[in-house]
């Protein structure tokens, strides 16, 4: 954060943030009052302990259209906490190890897994909506669930952009 913005105020025009591993764990941050021109937000996690969205509920604007969740360790599930967010249109998890289910609205349009070993569950109200899903390096349960003899083969064959590796 640029020194010459006192603690807890944002530029105006903030666009686009990426927040993290710093001293204080996000769980513990409380509101921070972002811009409503905030649109893309990535938050790390590293040890952080946060094991729901619900611990940083307070701290995600409902401006959103892009939302980055990196390196939460103990993060399992995504549901509530999420559900403000009604301009939200793409998110991306990135290394969490524990995370394995996933709910949020139906209007999301891309969703990527990346490094998350655990992940399985997919919400079938939300896969109607989706213009791509990746599943990248390291997912093998979701992977699995998603080829053509998997749980949600069906489901996603609708999807124009399905990314797998």
């Amino acid at each position: 954060m640029d020194p010459s913005f006192p603690r807890g105020v944002w530029p105006p025009n903030l666009r686009d943030l990426i927040i993290g591993r710093l001293k204080k764990p996000i769980s513990k941050w409380g509101p921070q009052n972002f811009p409503t021109s905030l649109v893309t937000l990535g938050l790390y996690g590293g040890k952080d302990g946060v094991s729901s969205c619900r611990q940083f509920s307070d701290l995600l604007p409902s401006s959103l259209t892009d939302l980055k969740i990196y390196e939460f360790e103990k993060l399992e599930s995504v549901s509530d906490g999420v559900q403000h967010i009604t301009s939200l249109q793409e998110l991306y998890f990135s290394e969490c190890p524990s995370l394995k289910k996933l709910s949020y609205p139906q209007h999301l349009q891309h969703l990527t897994f990346f490094k998350c070993p655990n992940m399985m569950e997919l919400p079938e109200e939300l896969l109607p909506s989706l213009l791509s899903l990746r599943i990248w390096y390291n997912c093998p349960k979701l992977k699995e669930r998603c080829s053509e003899r998997g749980r949600y083969c069906s489901p996603i064959s609708y999807i124009p952009c399905i990314y797998m590796t």
